[in-house]
């Protein structure tokens, strides 16, 4: 169900001009850092309804690439307790086309053959999203926020049938399309509180 925020009053949510310049640079740095590889396109970035259900985030992987594809995703806390009883302040979510991954694979130094067990990509594609959401986290601090903490990634292909955690005060997700290789090959879906300052 999407939810509709007329007529609520909505939780501050974290500034969205932040995100979104932070979460492109995170992704166009580490790939040049790690692939040595720069976009071949500008990202594209949008705003979408959060889709809710029994709480959690739906998220549609195939519905990015019209194809095959990995998805992994991890969250963001303020404490512990918020931690241990999974009450996310945010959510990072990665999608990538099913081709991409092998060069992911390549990029990390693997070998081709290993490239071959389905449980590889997956591990891969969550270890990428680590890196990132990671680098994510850590360029607020660099600008003045909590550092907050972050969960392990969930990693799987085509589907995350349970949903993704989130603030559930929050009705709207920010969406990241990048192009390299001169092709769409990876998106992020954000979604985050009010990150307070650091105190």
């Amino acid at each position: 169900m999407v939810r509709c925020s007329f007529g609520i009053i909505m939780a501050k949510e974290f500034d969205k001009q932040v995100l979104s310049t932070t979460i492109i640079r995170v992704v166009e740095d580490t790939f040049k850092k790690m692939l040595r590889i720069e976009p071949t396109a500008s990202p594209v970035a949008a705003e979408k309804d959060i889709i809710e259900f029994d709480g959690r985030m739906r998220v549609f992987p195939m519905e990015k690439f019209n194809g095959p594809v990995y998805v992994a995703f991890t969250n963001f806390y303020l404490s512990d307790n918020d931690l241990k009883n999974d009450q996310a302040l945010g959510a990072f979510v990665l999608f990538v086309k099913e081709e991409v991954v092998e060069k992911l694979f390549k990029a990390f130094g693997r070998s081709s053959k290993d490239a071959e067990d389905e449980e590889n990509l997956m591990d891969i594609v969550g270890e990428f999203c680590n890196i990132l959401s990671g680098n994510f986290k850590n360029e607020l601090v660099a600008l003045g926020y909590k550092d907050l903490l972050m969960s392990t990634p969930f990693k799987s292909r085509n589907s995350v049938p349970d949903g993704v955690a989130f603030d559930y005060e929050l009705f709207q997700k920010q969406e990241f399309s990048f192009t390299f290789w001169n092709q769409k090959c990876i998106v992020v879906e954000a979604c985050i509180g009010d990150v307070p300052l650091k105190s």
